[in-house]
């Protein structure tokens, strides 16, 4: 993977995240049924505030997870970069918590709850096997926690890719959640695999060349 590639890789990321972060402020100021397309508006009305700690976290941990990935803020702000870890973990587990509760009230029936549930639970648990190696100081293992665990936080917005595909479609929308209650998750996890695989394949040479490993963006 080319520094080009990666640099346009992240723009990407970065675009995506901060756009469907500032999206999610209609949670904030419009009514449930106006803000969520039905069958999902009325359903999600009834447990207003327990959506609206899972959107904040979920937006806040899209941003700041894409910013993780810059090495001139781990280089040049260190300190900056640790606050940032630390306020992304928090969204993490707030809006990780949030999730595994709201997934037993998806709609769509155990596919759903099942599928977001296990994507709720992961996320929490690679998010606690990155700050777990962090304070081990073993700073590699962190960084592939994380990128899993960011891969699993970019499932909100792949979640709504898929789902406008399907509809764009003319997929019947209870076929379309259930299937998005997986696809959203799974092809970004293999896809992370992918990523700590390469970085680990390309170590030898980078650490040759004195750069550092497969997460950095020199932005």
């Amino acid at each position: 993977m080319t520094h080009r590639l990666k640099i346009a890789g992240w723009v990407m990321m970065m675009l995506f995240a901060s756009l469907f972060a500032l999206a999610s402020l209609r949670y904030f100021v419009l009514e449930p049924e106006m803000a969520i397309p039905q069958p999902l508006g009325g359903r999600f009305a009834a447990h207003l505030l327990t959506l609206l700690f899972h959107v904040s976290g979920g937006a806040l941990a899209l941003v700041l997870g894409a910013l993780g990935f810059l090495t001139s803020l781990r280089e040049k702000r260190p300190a900056l970069h640790r606050r940032f870890g630390r306020l992304y973990l928090l969204a993490v587990l707030t809006g990780g918590t949030v999730g595994l509760v709201m997934s037993g009230r998806s709609y769509g029936g155990l596919p759903t709850h099942f599928g977001f549930g296990l994507l709720a639970l992961l996320w929490l648990t690679t998010g606690a096997a990155a700050y777990r190696q962090i304070r081990r100081h073993d700073i590699a293992a962190h960084r592939e926690w994380m990128i899993r665990n960011y891969a699993l936080t970019f499932s909100a917005v792949t979640l709504r890719l898929w789902l406008a595909l399907f509809l764009i479609l003319r997929c019947p929308f209870s076929e379309a959640y259930t299937t998005v209650a997986w696809l959203c998750w799974v092809p970004n996890l293999l896809i992370a695999e992918l990523i700590i695989g390469h970085g680990k394949s390309q170590a030898p040479r980078l650490s040759a060349n004195k750069s550092l490993p497969l997460t950095g963006l020199k932005i």
